[in-house]
């Protein structure tokens, strides 16, 4: 078997990448490596361009009815405005953007946030003003303590329906 040096390097004029114990190619005026050729397009077919649009429109694209504005419930996060003796309900989506109505509220609601099912994730994102969450009245928060959210800072939590009790797993508080 001839020997062959393990340091023989060579760099593909194309990519500029650099192969050891490889032989280059020649793919027009490039040496490559034999990976980096060009394959042509799949199909000769144009993909088009500008203005050039085919097909029909779908059915349900007419925007003259309110139908085609509405957004389905299960998908809709709206912004819920927060009030101290009213607390949080969650909705159908795991991720809920709140706010105190441009106020900071403590929530006094008793539980503070409603009941969940088993297993349930609830993601609160706090916007705009500041609200706190006290450990205990159906929250066990981390570290056994209050959490006052400022804009921007994010919770979540995991509902237990054995203890009645939506546990809170994480949280992420924004650098100020």
């Amino acid at each position: 078997m001839p020997h062959v040096s393990r340091f023989k390097k060579r760099d593909s004029d194309r990519s500029g990448f650099s192969f050891f114990e490889r032989e280059l190619v020649k793919d027009a005026p490039w040496k490559v490596a034999a990976d980096e050729f060009d394959t042509p397009p799949p199909s000769k077919r144009s993909l088009g361009g500008e203005g050039n649009v085919s097909g029909e429109p779908r059915a349900n694209s007419a925007f003259d009815t309110i139908a085609n504005y509405e957004i389905p419930a299960e998908v809709d996060n709206p912004i819920v405005y927060v009030t101290a003796g009213g607390g949080l309900s969650p909705s159908l989506h795991p991720f809920m953007r709140i706010t105190g109505s441009n106020a900071a509220v403590d929530i006094t609601a008793n539980p503070q946030i409603a009941r969940g099912q088993e297993g349930q994730v609830l993601t609160l994102l706090c916007i705009d003003s500041s609200i706190t969450l006290d450990h205990g009245t159906g929250l066990n928060m981390l570290g056994s303590a209050g959490y006052a959210m400022q804009s921007g800072d994010i919770s979540v939590f995991l509902y237990h329906t054995g203890g009645t009790v939506w546990d809170e797993t994480s949280r992420e508080r924004v650098r100020r």
